[in-house]
């Protein structure tokens, strides 16, 4: 058995990134260059992301939520370019939206199961649900 807090930083936080560059690159124009800055990562990575090298999860994109979830994407993505947020509370949101939806159940083949409360390594004032 999994944590949810391992679901949510192996399966699930490489695919919001990945979702994230492709919506800053394509749809709201930033270059590659840009988006690695504001993500941390190299250009290489940036490209994976938009290439579908890195970031891609089967059992994500088949969840019954996906769509909804590639809408917060969206959303995320037109705040962060307005600068009305910035890529790390976008991507802490986008995981508490993640949680309340089940997706990371969903990941886990588990959807609907009693998954306990656990600390997240990556969000330590929040419990992942």
């Amino acid at each position: 058995m999994r944590l949810p807090c391992e679901i949510i930083i192996i399966d699930i936080l490489p695919v919001i990134r990945k979702e994230l560059a492709v919506k800053l690159v394509h749809s709201h124009s930033l270059s590659k260059a840009t988006v690695a800055r504001m993500f941390g990562v190299s250009g290489t990575a940036v490209s994976q992301y938009i290439h579908g090298t890195r970031g891609g999860d089967e059992k994500i994109r088949d969840s019954p939520n996906y769509s909804e979830f590639i809408g917060e994407i969206g959303a995320s993505a037109k705040k962060i370019v307005l600068n009305e947020s910035t890529v790390d509370i976008e991507l802490c949101r986008i995981c508490e939206y993640v949680k309340e939806i089940g997706m990371h159940e969903y990941a886990n083949g588990r959807a609907g199961a009693d998954m306990p409360p656990v600390k997240c390594a990556e969000c330590p004032k929040q419990d992942i649900y």
